[in-house]
C-alpha cells in the first residue's frame, strides 16, 4: 500500500435531513513507512466531488490527507481497502496542469472501482457518523470512537474519527462575517448567476483537529480516553463522543439554487506541503482545459453513459497557487446548466480574487 500524503475536498448538501442531505468530509492520515490510515469528519450521501491533494512527506511528521467538503465515502473507503495509487493518466481525456518549473500541480484521473469491502465499510461508517451528527448542535465539532470491530479492524492506527455539523447561514453577508471571523477563504458573491438562481445557504468548515489543531501526542491521549470509556461502558453502549473547541476554518461553502437545481462553490486552503491536486472522474466523462481571465482551469462534464460520481453534471475548478486556494464550482446531476454558465461564475470569482 503506497504512502499517501494528501488532502481531499468536496461539495456537501444541507443538513436538514441527513438521510437525503449532508456533507461528507473524511480525513486520511499517513506516517512514513506505514500503511494508509483513515480519519473522518462527517458523512452524507448525495452530492460530492473527488479531489486529492498530494503533500511532500516530512520526516518525523504525520502529513494529512483530507477529504473536505468533499470526497464520497465510497471512493475514500476504496482507497483505504485497496491502497489505490492516485497518479496521472496519459490518455487524452485526462488533464495535467504544470507550474513554471514544469511540475504537475493538478491533474485528473480515473476513479477506482468500488469493492464489496469498501461498500460494507462505507455503510457502517455512514450509519455511525450520521448518529454522531444527529447528537451535535449546529457549529459543533466532535471526536468519536465506535466500539465496532468491523470498523476498527480496518482502521487500527487511527480509531478516533471526527464529525462536524455546520451552522447554515442564510445570507451571503452573514457567511462573509463568519468567513472573516474564522479566517476561512474569502470570495465574492457572483453577480452573473444563471437566471433565477439565488443564494440559499453557506457555511465554513473547521481546520481539521488532527494534525492541524492537535499534536500526535494529543490525538493518542484523546484516543486512550475514549477507548477507556468504551472499555468501562456497559454492554450495548457503543458510541463515545467528545466535543472539541475550534475557531479557525480553512474551507468556505456556498450554494445558489433555483427550485431543485443548484450550483455549489467551495474554496479551500491548502498548505505549502501540498504539491499536487488530483481530481477524480469517470473514464467516460469529458475533461477539458480552459483559460479563464488568464487562469488555467479544468472543466469536467459527466457522461450520461457512466455511473455518476455524486459530483454533479458539471465541475469547473482551478488553483490559486499564490494564495494557496483551490476553487471548485459544481452543480446537481440533472442540472440544466452548461459549461458557459459555470464559466461566468468563475469569471466573477476571479475578478473578485484579483481585487
Amino acid at each position: 500500500m503506497r504512502e499517501l500524503q494528501d488532502r481531499t475536498q468536496e461539495q456537501g448538501l444541507k443538513y436538514t435531513d441527513l438521510k437525503d442531505r449532508g456533507l461528507k468530509n473524511m480525513d486520511m492520515l499517513t506516517e512514513p513507512e506505514s500503511v494508509l490510515k483513515i480519519q473522518a469528519f462527517d458523512v452524507s450521501d448525495k452530492v460530492m466531488e473527488q479531489v486529492y491533494q498530494r503533500a511532500k512527506p516530512k520526516k518525523g511528521l504525520i502529513v494529512k490527507m483530507r477529504l473536505q467538503p468533499r470526497i464520497t465515502a465510497s471512493i475514500m473507503i476504496l482507497l483505504f481497502v485497496l491502497g489505490a495509487s492516485v497518479t496521472g493518466y496519459a490518455a487524452s481525456q485526462y488533464l495535467e496542469f504544470r507550474n513554471s518549473k514544469g511540475d504537475v500541480v493538478l491533474n485528473t484521473t480515473k476513479t477506482p472501482a468500488e469493492t464489496g469491502a469498501s461498500q460494507t465499510y462505507t455503510s457502517t461508517y455512514t450509519q455511525w457518523n450520521e448518529e454522531v451528527i444527529d447528537r451535535l448542535q449546529p457549529g459543533e465539532y466532535a471526536a468519536y470512537y465506535v466500539k465496532d470491530d468491523s470498523m476498527n479492524q480496518r482502521n487500527p492506527s487511527n480509531p478516533v474519527l471526527f464529525a462536524y455539523k455546520p451552522t447554515e447561514l442564510s445570507s451571503f453577508s452573514s457567511l462573509q462575517d463568519e468567513i472573516k471571523r474564522t479566517e476561512a477563504p474569502l470570495f465574492s458573491n457572483p453577480t452573473h448567476l444563471p437566471d433565477g438562481y439565488q443564494f440559499e445557504f453557506g457555511y465554513v468548515y473547521p481546520v481539521t483537529a488532527y494534525p492541524g489543531m492537535m499534536t500526535k501526542k494529543e490525538y493518542r491521549s484523546l484516543t486512550d480516553k475514549l477507548m477507556q470509556q468504551a472499555k468501562a461502558a456497559p454492554e450495548g453502549e457503543n458510541l463515545f463522543i467528545q466535543r472539541l473547541s475550534w475557531d479557525k476554518s480553512d474551507s468556505s461553502f456556498a450554494r445558489y439554487a433555483r427550485g431543485n437545481d443548484y450550483v455549489n462553490i467551495t474554496v479551500t486552503k491548502y498548505t505549502s506541503e501540498v504539491t499536487k491536486t488530483t481530481i477524480m472522474q469517470n473514464e467516460q466523462d469529458s475533461a477539458e482545459q480552459l483559460t479563464i481571465k488568464g487562469t488555467k482551469a479544468y472543466y469536467i462534464r459527466a457522461s450520461e453513459a457512466s455511473k455518476p460520481l455524486e459530483a454533479g453534471k458539471n465541475r469547473l475548478g482551478w488553483l490559486d497557487e499564490k494564495r494557496r486556494l483551490h476553487y471548485n464550482i459544481s452543480d446537481n446531476q440533472d442540472s440544466p446548466l452548461s459549461k458557459e454558465d459555470l464559466v461566468k461564475i468563475a469569471e466573477d470569482l476571479l475578478n473578485g480574487s484579483s481585487q
